[in-house]
């Protein structure tokens, strides 16, 4: 069977599936702690069964009875269970390992499936030595390093720096289990993992793509589809080959199957492994889409930045009400997030851009900003410099202490949970405004705001050639179609038809070169003739009129001149 058939048998069976009671609807269970303690999170059977015959068919015919496959987080054994009815349908004798760390569920798993050994143990760091599998299925934990820590401060101990994948500031369990997996196989042996789709891109797994990439074999990318009931998640299945000769050794085959998809169906395609092997730069595994390139980057010419993080916007994010009731004019009344007025001294207001915002001419709200340029008033100051700020904020004291398990708590508790980037971002000179979601291209002109971490903003370097330097054109840019025909070839999508505007996707967005279309587009963007720009923008980049019409339906900029 095809892959492009097998896609679309998994996918009826996904539809069939999805239409039966929830887990939590059977058994009473509502609250994510709750589904996770009656595993309504494990994978759903049809894609189980799908992973398993996409890793071990080319292995049955090719080594000798038994077949040795393990589960490294084996959970309720569905993996090994589909691995042994599978081989044991083809007449291929099996021998099943799981390692599972909760005892419990280790014990309930073991009496289910009598035919496997299960052991009680935490798989990445205290596994029994045991013989190399000849394939590595199943469904790793999903946890970041920032809540591990929390959670198991032994395990992050233990993982931090020991594999590439865990050797960056920020990491994600399940990449210590796709580079380990390599370590559980025999040269020749084969890896199919179900893990959330973020690590084809993201910039904590830069070492964790160039470890691996080239044993990357199949990569079938669900898209904004979601898998897990009752959990938001954006998963990939992946299909890893061990190297014949040693793990550092390339592979023979010259590319590596790439499934996609989308609303309109799946979309498979050979990408060439030159592409992705020992690169640790974001993978592009769709098309990258006709934009005419001959200028540079926009990582070469500007910098963008992502926005401070309060970690508590209910608290410091406001609106300022505009009453004639108020006596000193140091003063304004402000409205918080529970629908509260409060006077409070306006010097300690910025206005501040939310990613809702961006679109607008100016910001809706204002944030209450307890810091000189970008370092944080200290307690006397504050009561001394803006006593009603002060006495505001200690109403909010035990919501802003328990902020990351308390991570704030002390006589500073006001302070930004991310206090990023303040400086750069309040300079008064123009900036651009983009948000981090949102359905089409949007951007909006600032000087002197704040920026949440919900947006972005972005400056041309000082040093770019003259035809990047105009932030009205930049505006037109990030507010056109392009931005979402970038995306979506090299973004990840988010349920609803949203996308990001991250950094990471952005920054190798190609900029059109000089030429009589980029100048003009440039003038009228000068000129605030917001539809000539564009048009003309469409031009420089060389788009069919047809493309840039079906990608500016999700665009959530102006459409006339302003």
């Amino acid at each position: 069977m095809t892959l492009h058939a097998r896609l679309a048998a998994l996918q009826q069976s996904l539809r069939a599936e999805s239409l039966q009671p929830s887990l939590a609807a059977t058994t009473g269970r509502t609250t994510r702690q709750q589904k996770r303690a009656a595993g309504a999170y494990y994978t759903p059977l049809p894609l189980v069964d799908f992973v398993t015959e996409l890793v071990l068919e080319p292995l049955r015919s090719a080594v000798g009875a038994p077949l040795r496959v393990l589960d490294p987080a084996a959970g309720d054994g569905r993996f090994l269970r589909s691995a042994h009815a599978l081989l044991q349908s083809a007449g291929v004798s099996s021998e099943l390992i799981g390692f599972e760390r909760d005892a419990v569920v280790a014990a309930a798993t073991a009496a289910a499936l009598p035919h496997a050994t299960i052991h009680t143990t935490e798989a990445l760091l205290a596994a029994p030595a045991l013989p190399l599998a000849d394939a590595v299925l199943g469904n790793p934990p999903y946890m970041r390093s920032v809540h591990l820590r929390r959670t198991d401060a032994a395990l992050w101990h233990g993982l931090r720096s020991q594999f590439a994948a865990t050797s960056t500031g920020e990491w994600d369990l399940y990449g210590a289990f796709i580079e380990k997996s390599l370590a559980w196989v025999r040269p020749g042996g084969r890896v199919g993992l179900v893990v959330p789709s973020r690590w084809l891109t993201a910039g904590f797994a830069s070492k964790l793509r160039a470890r691996v990439g080239a044993e990357l074999q199949t990569v079938v990318d669900f898209g904004s589809q979601q898998i897990f009931d009752g959990a938001t998640t954006y998963v990939a299945a992946i299909v890893l080959q061990r190297a014949g000769g040693g793990i550092a050794q390339a592979l023979p085959t010259d590319s590596v199957t790439v499934a996609h998809h989308a609303p309109h169906g799946w979309s498979i395609a050979a990408v060439a492994r030159d592409v992705i092997a020992q690169v640790a730069a974001p993978w592009r595994l769709r098309p990258t889409p006709s934009l005419a390139c001959g200028g540079p980057t926009l990582h070469d010419v500007a910098r963008v930045v992502k926005g401070a993080g309060t970690n508590a916007d209910g608290v410091f994010v406001v609106e300022v009400v505009h009453s004639p009731t108020l006596v000193a004019p140091n003063l304004t009344l402000v409205r918080t997030s529970d629908g509260a007025l409060h006077e409070v001294e306006r010097a300690a207001l910025v206005p501040v851009w939310r990613g809702r915002d961006v679109g607008g001419t100016a910001p809706t709200h204002a944030c209450i900003f307890p810091y000189r340029d970008a370092g944080l008033l200290t307690p006397a100051q504050l009561a001394t410099a803006w006593p009603r700020v002060a006495a505001y904020l200690a109403t909010q004291r035990s919501r802003l202490e328990a902020r990351e398990r308390g991570r704030f708590a002390g006589a500073t508790y006001y302070c930004f949970g991310r206090p990023q980037n303040l400086v750069w971002l309040l300079a008064p000179a123009a900036k651009v405004v983009l948000p981090d979601v949102t359905r089409g291209g949007r951007a909006s002109l600032d000087s002197g705001s704040l920026v949440l971490d919900t947006a972005y903003a972005l400056r041309p370097r000082s040093d770019a050639p003259a035809h990047y330097q105009s932030l009205p054109w930049w505006r037109t840019l990030l507010a056109s179609p392009v931005i979402r025909i970038w995306l979506d070839a090299t973004g990840i999508p988010l349920r609803g038809d949203y996308m990001r505007m991250k950094t990471a996707y952005l920054r190798t967005l190609p900029l059109p070169p000089p030429s009589a279309a980029l100048t003009a587009s440039i003038v009228a963007a000068e000129a605030g003739a917001w539809a000539a720009s564009t048009a003309a923008l469409r031009e420089a980049y060389q788009v069919p009129s047809a493309q840039w019409s079906s990608s500016s339906s999700s665009s959530a900029g102006p459409t006339t001149d302003s």
